[in-house]
């Protein structure tokens, strides 16, 4: 009796309305798949080498290329005199300048035979270098023509004067007292006392302008000579044909490979973690420093865009909205999705780009290409700035006193990612279980009264 009452309700509860499935049509096994960004901002240094043993002089080597890099932006002339600064600067007094080329640590991928640098920059010193050489250049121009005119105006008028003012004393035509001058002659009279003039006239304007020189050389010429060399320097740090193979062949000899480089110029060191680090370590340097005006001074420099941040964090309604794979293909391999179609042909009809119009101009961007782009574009994850946070720790007093270390902690905008925190959607996690939005540096430094630390985040949506 128990027998035949579980099979009576096994068999009541069996769902007969049951359908087959081919499983060759049976798509929508892809969930919400997760952004994957760049391997390169999880490591430094990417390699792949069959021998075990190189991999263990990559940490000493990271140590000593950021040296060298820091260095060579650093360059400065051997010589003070040769520029015309009086005042010898020390190197260790010069790099603590605030004007100078910000760089940050170095991102090294290797491949068979060579090694590609990605450097992160901030020129400041080309900024100041170019006002200060046009206010110069702007401010002598103005003063040589101005003394030019006032010489010209008080001596050569002068001259002007009295030739008008004595030219009609004499008579060179006079038929009265018997002298005849053919018009030749008269002619030839006039042009050789007119070059003898102009010569004299030629002189003195030389003299002028030489008094004029010998005395702004002394103070403004030497600057603009100074200036120029300066900017000089600054541009052949980033030129490939003059400087940059001098680097390549001291890092050649610690990679063992050939260097290519990637140099990417900054607007602002808020966009990086190692710049603004850096920027805040060498400002609390200072003896008369206010850590606080430091870290707001970096804090304001972020711009974060202006969003609806309720509509921001907000759960998408529709699976259509968040993937365009999602609920349509089985997996994500190309080779199973291919059906006797063409690679272009299954990615037109992914992202719904078809072209418009037949007769289309080449050379020209078309709608069809400005939609790639977008969609490339828009593919892309963490391009908007998130927050910004700064955090400041150690001897920060203004004296020799036993105090304790200060600790201050700023912050703009939010660190959190907004698909994993807010939408649910998954999110890869970097080595150390540190967020793939974010990025983080430390900086250690010290001052007379003790050493201190900073650290800086850097969120992106």
């Amino acid at each position: 009796m128990k027998k035949n009452l579980n099979i009576k309700i096994f068999n009541n509860n069996l769902n007969n309305n049951s359908k087959t499935v081919a499983l060759r049509k049976k798509i929508g096994d892809i969930g919400k798949t997760k952004y994957l960004p760049s391997f390169s901002k999880e490591w430094k240094n990417t390699i792949y080498c069959y021998n075990k043993n190189m991999l263990k002089n990559i940490p000493a080597n990271d140590v000593n290329i950021n040296k060298i890099i820091q260095s060579y932006f650093n360059l400065y002339f051997k010589d003070h005199k040769y520029v015309g600064s009086r005042k010898f600067i020390l190197l260790r007094r010069r790099r603590t300048f605030l004007r100078k080329i910000y760089v940050s640590n170095a991102e090294i991928k290797h491949t068979n035979n060579k090694a590609i640098i990605t450097l992160f920059t901030v020129n400041r010193e080309k900024k100041i270098l170019k006002n200060k050489y046009l206010k110069i250049n702007k401010k002598i121009n103005q003063n040589l023509i101005n003394r030019y005119l006032l010489l010209y105006k008080n001596n050569v008028s002068k001259i002007y004067d009295i030739i008008n003012k004595h030219k009609d004393e004499h008579d060179f035509l006079s038929v009265n007292k018997g002298y005849k001058i053919t018009k030749k002659g008269f002619l030839k009279y006039r042009l050789e006392y007119l070059s003898k003039f102009i010569k004299l006239k030629h002189l003195y304007l030389r003299k002028i302008w030489s008094v004029i020189i010998s005395k702004y050389w002394r103070t403004h010429l030497k600057l603009l000579r100074k200036y120029d060399l300066m900017y000089s320097l600054n541009q052949y740090k980033f030129n490939k044909l003059t400087f940059l193979p001098k680097l390549s062949n001291i890092l050649n000899k610690i990679i063992g490979k050939k260097i290519e480089y990637n140099i990417i110029n900054l607007k602002s060191i808020a966009y990086n973690t190692d710049l603004f680090t850096n920027a805040l370590a060498l400002k609390l340097k200072k003896q008369r420093m206010n850590y606080i005006k430091s870290m707001f001074s970096i804090l304001n420099r972020a711009y974060l865009p202006k969003i609806n941040t309720i509509k921001e964090r907000t759960l998408v309604k529709g699976q259509k909205n968040i993937d365009l794979y999602l609920d349509k293909y089985k997996d994500l391999n190309i080779i199973s999705n291919l059906n006797n179609t063409n690679l272009d042909k299954l990615l037109n009809e992914i992202h719904d780009t078809t072209y418009v119009g037949e007769n289309i101009a080449v050379g020209l961007p078309t709608q069809h290409n400005k939609k790639i782009h977008n969609l490339i574009y828009n593919s892309i994850g963490y391009k908007n700035m998130g927050g910004i946070r700064l955090e400041v720790k150690g001897r920060l007093t203004k004296r020799y006193r036993a105090d304790r270390s200060i600790y201050s902690l700023k912050w703009k905008g939010g660190l959190k990612n907004v698909d994993s925190s807010f939408k649910r959607l998954s999110s890869v996690l970097f080595r150390g279980n540190s967020k793939s939005n974010m990025t983080y540096t430390l900086t250690n430094s010290k001052r007379r009264i003790g050493a201190f630390a900073v650290k800086g985040w850097i969120s992106g949506k």
